[in-house]
């Protein structure tokens, strides 16, 4: 597995985007109509893009249009015929067919974007495809840096760009991710990726209208191992949305092992991720274990306390904190590790099976009050 600079312009796709101001639109264009599938948000209100993207998905994607600062939700059928205006114009402007271009939004919601604004943009960078890293700022919202990615694995690539840093939560975050393979890909390759990275990621608990992942396979070949290839990729992109969550001072992640079942582990993994308690504690550098000990207990995972295990990881170290009952540690040295890094790990053993999970979060600032309470 090797990472290459550069995100989608190592698989051969043309890519470009602009942003002033809040809004920006990112283009992405694919030598041939090629098979795609998507993973779409799970919560019942269900932004116009997505709607359409769901019925022209099928038909095979040749281009993908992207727009921030508007997510052109709650617009009712005016939305829709937004929506596939956006396509429509991508489509004039790239020289292929609208029935193969698809479209992904994110921004204020409860606005109908402005058509001049969004044909000046989509003509402008139509004209000049600039690049992955432009197409990735381009889709920026509170993101405080470009999302693009490329893993080589030996004998075919992903790559992809991707935003997301605020409501970020399970099934499905307020993320966009577009990514691309000379691989092929079996049908629901892409929604098992999903449940191992994206899925099992969490900033603060909220979960949008507009969260879309998308995978474009450009080339035919069949290589062993893409699913595993593609859950790392997913992982590593999840990994780069939680590092730059809003206000987000350290990534935490969460191993759980042991556990009865691996959808057991799953359970325990989310509810200490989602926990705001135990996010505030890694913010205050104070390894709280009680905190995570009380998250797993209200998981539903099967749980014997006198079994559990848990350690924090900080900087390479482990120290156990909690072996069945409280064991003594230098809960004010660990504290001041903690201040000095930006990642902890917190690994917990359920000590009944063989099930396992890992999940990824980030640490709940004043700034993540800050940045919300202005966001309009």
């Amino acid at each position: 597995m090797k990472f290459l600079k550069g995100g989608l312009d190592n698989l051969g796709a043309e890519s470009g985007g602009f942003k002033e101001g809040k809004y920006g639109v990112a283009l992405i264009k694919f030598p041939k109509v090629c098979k795609a599938e998507a993973v779409y948000t799970t919560n019942k209100m269900v932004a116009p893009p997505l709607k359409v993207t769901k019925a022209k998905i099928k038909n095979g994607v040749q281009a993908i249009v992207a727009n921030s600062g508007n997510a052109n939700c709650s617009t009712g059928e005016r939305g829709i015929r937004d929506a596939e205006w956006m396509c429509a114009k991508a489509a004039n402007e790239l020289g292929v067919s609208e029935k193969n271009v698809i479209v992904a939004s994110t921004g204020i919601i409860g606005k109908y974007v402005d058509k001049g604004i969004l044909a000046q943009r989509i003509e402008r960078v139509a004209k000049q495809m600039g690049g992955c890293a432009d197409a990735a700022r381009a889709i920026m919202t509170t993101d405080t840096k470009p999302k693009e990615l490329c893993i080589d694995f030996g004998g075919f690539k992903i790559a992809g760009i991707a935003k997301g840093a605020g409501m970020i939560h399970p099934d499905m975050a307020t993320m966009i991710c577009l990514m691309a393979t000379d691989a092929t890909f079996k049908n629901g390759d892409l929604k098992k990726a999903v449940d191992e990275s994206f899925n099992l990621m969490s900033v603060d608990n909220d979960m949008s209208t507009n969260d879309i992942a998308v995978l474009v396979s450009i080339g035919d070949k069949k290589p062993k191992g893409f699913l595993e290839a593609l859950t790392t990729f997913c992982q590593e992109m999840a990994k780069l949305m939680v590092a730059d969550g809003e206000g987000v001072t350290k990534v935490v992640k969460i191993e759980v092992r042991g556990a009865k079942t691996a959808s057991d582990a799953k359970k325990a993994a989310r509810a200490i991720a989602d926990s705001y308690l135990v996010k505030c504690a890694v913010f205050g550098n104070n390894p709280n274990w009680g905190r995570v000990a009380a998250a797993a207990g209200y998981s539903g995972a099967a749980l014997v306390e006198e079994k559990m295990k848990i350690w924090y990881d900080v900087a390479g170290k482990k120290t156990l904190l909690y072996d069945g009952f409280a064991k003594e540690f230098d809960k004010a040295a660990l504290g001041r590790e903690m201040q000095g890094v930006k990642e902890v790990g917190i690994l917990v053993d359920l000590g009944l099976g063989k099930g396992c999970a890992k999940a990824w979060t980030g640490d709940l600032s004043y700034d993540y009050v800050k940045i919300n309470a202005e966001y309009n």
